[in-house]
C-alpha cells in the first residue's frame, strides 16, 4: 500500500470515529435535551443557557488560543510532543483559575440581584479546570487516531445524560443541572489521560521556552477566538439583559437544532486539517486542491442540511421541545443558514495559518463582533430573539466571506471559496 493510500485510509477511519461520536451525541443529546428543556421550561432553560454563554467565552480565554496551533506544533516537533502537551495543560490550568475568579466578579457586578444566575454560572465555571486536559485529544488528532478521544467523550456524554435524567426523575431544582457541566469535563479529562499513557504518549513536562513560543504564536488565535465567541454568545447575554430569560431559552432551542448537523463538516475539518497542512509542506498544487475539496464538502453539506431543516422546522421543534417553544421556529429558520458561514470561518483558519496570514483573523472577527453588537442593540428591543438571530446571520456572512475582499492578501481565499462552491478545479 502506497503512502497516499495509507493517508487516505487513516483519514477515513479518523473521520468515521469523529462522525460516530457526533452522531451518538446528537441522537442521545436530542432526547435528553428535549426532556430537560420540557422539564425546566423556557425560563429555567434560559437561565442555564445564559450562564453557559459566559462559560463559553471564558472557555476560549482559558484555552489561550492554543487549539488552532497545537496540532501544527506537534506535527512539526514530534520530538517535543510531551513538552508541548504538558506546557499547554499547565498554561490552561492557570488561565482556568483566573477565569473562574473573573466570572464570579463579573456576575456579582452584572447580576447583583439574581442569586440563581450567580450560583449556576459559578458551578459551571469549575468545568474550566478539567477542560484543560482536553489538550490531550489533539495528540490523537495529530496522529489521526481520534477514536480514543471519541471513546472518552462518548463515555462522558453517556454518563452525563444518565445524570440529567436522574435529576428530572428526582424532580430537583435548576441549580443541580449546572453540575452536569463539571461532571462531563471531569470524565473526559480522566479518560483522555488514561488513553494517552496507555498508548505510551511522551512524558508530560513543562518548558518555559515552549510556553513563550506557544503564547506568541497563539496570540492572534486567542484574540480571534474571544471575538468569535463573544459575538456568538453575545446574543444570549444581551437577550438576558435586554429581554428575558425566557427569550434566551427560546433562542437556545432554535440554536440547538440549527447546529445539530454541524458535527459532520466539523469532523471533516478536524480530520483534514493535518492532511491539508502536510500537503502545504510538499506540494502547493495538491495543497490548494485538497483545501478546495474541503471547502466544497463543508459548504454543500451545509446547504443540504439547512434546506432539510428549513422545510421540517416546525415538526422538528414540536417533536423535540414542545409547544412552549413554538417561537423557536422563526429563530431556527434564520440561524440554520448562519451555520454555513460559521463553518466557512472555521475552515478559513487552516489557510490563514499555513499561509502565515493569521493576523488577519482578528480583523475578520472584530468586524463580525462590531456588526453583531450594533445590530443586537438595535434589533433586540424591537424584535427580541428574532432580532438576535438576524444579527448573528448578518455578522457571520460579512465576517466569514465578504470581509475577505477588504484585504489584498486574503482576496485569493475569497476566489478559492467561490471556485469550491462552483466545483471548479477540484480534481487533478
Amino acid at each position: 500500500m502506497n503512502l497516499i493510500s495509507v493517508i487516505r485510509s487513516k483519514f477515513l477511519k479518523n473521520t468515521s470515529w469523529l462522525l460516530f461520536e457526533q452522531i451518538f451525541r446528537m441522537l442521545l443529546g436530542l432526547v435528553v435535551t428535549s426532556l430537560v428543556a420540557r422539564y425546566l421550561g423556557t425560563y429555567n432553560y434560559g437561565q442555564i443557557n445564559y450562564g453557559l454563554a459566559y462559560i463559553a467565552i471564558f472557555t476560549i480565554l482559558s484555552k489561550l488560543g492554543l487549539d488552532s496551533i497545537i496540532v501544527h506544533e506537534i506535527i512539526k516537533n514530534r520530538n517535543h510532543t510531551g513538552k508541548i502537551i504538558g506546557t499547554t495543560i499547565l498554561l490552561r490550568l492557570a488561565s482556568a483559575f483566573i477565569s473562574i475568579i473573573i466570572i464570579c466578579i463579573l456576575l456579582l457586578f452584572l447580576e447583583p440581584d439574581n442569586l440563581t444566575i450567580q450560583i449556576l454560572t459559578f458551578i459551571q465555571s469549575i468545568s474550566l479546570i478539567f477542560i484543560a486536559f482536553d489538550t490531550v485529544s489533539y495528540w490523537f488528532q495529530s496522529n489521526l487516531q481520534s477514536k480514543y478521544a471519541v471513546i472518552s467523550k462518548s463515555i462522558a456524554f453517556f454518563i452525563i445524560s444518565i445524570f440529567r435524567l436522574l435529576l428530572i426523575y428526582f424532580n430537583v431544582s435548576v441549580v443541580y443541572f449546572a453540575f452536569a457541566t463539571i461532571l462531563e469535563a471531569f470524565v473526559i479529562g480522566i479518560f483522555l489521560l488514561w488513553f494517552y499513557y496507555k498508548h505510551k504518549g511522551d512524558r508530560l513536562a513543562f518548558s518555559f521556552q515552549i510556553s513563550k513560543d506557544l503564547l506568541k504564536k497563539s496570540y492572534h488565535f486567542l484574540i480571534a477566538g474571544l471575538l468569535v465567541t463573544v459575538y456568538t454568545q453575545m446574543d444570549k447575554i444581551m437577550l438576558g439583559k435586554m429581554a428575558s430569560a425566557s427569550s434566551v431559552g427560546i433562542y437556545a432551542a432554535g440554536m440547538t437544532i440549527a447546529t445539530m448537523w454541524v458535527f459532520i463538516p466539523m469532523a471533516l475539518i478536524d480530520s483534514a486539517r493535518p492532511i491539508v497542512m502536510g500537503a502545504k509542506e510538499s506540494n502547493q498544487e495538491l495543497y490548494i486542491r485538497r483545501y478546495k475539496q474541503l471547502y466544497c464538502a463543508v459548504i454543500w453539506i451545509g446547504i443540504m442540511a439547512s434546506l432539510f431543516i428549513t422545510i421540517f422546522s416546525k415538526p422538528i421543534i414540536l417533536l423535540i421541545f414542545g409547544e412552549e417553544y413554538l417561537e423557536s421556529i422563526s429563530i431556527l429558520l434564520i440561524l440554520v443558514w448562519s451555520r454555513i458561514f460559521s463553518l466557512i470561518g472555521v475552515t478559513r483558519s487552516i489557510w490563514l495559518l499555513t499561509e502565515d496570514h493569521i493576523s488577519y483573523q482578528k480583523y475578520f472577527l472584530g468586524i463580525g463582533a462590531v456588526i453583531n453588537f450594533s445590530l443586537n442593540l438595535y434589533l433586540i428591543p424591537k424584535y427580541g430573539a428574532i432580532g438576535a438571530a438576524i444579527a448573528t446571520l448578518l455578522a457571520e456572512v460579512i465576517s466569514s466571506t465578504i470581509a475577505l475582499v477588504f484585504f489584498k492578501k486574503t482576496r485569493p481565499l475569497f476566489k478559492l471559496i467561490v471556485e469550491a462552491v462552483l466545483f471548479k478545479r477540484l480534481k487533478a
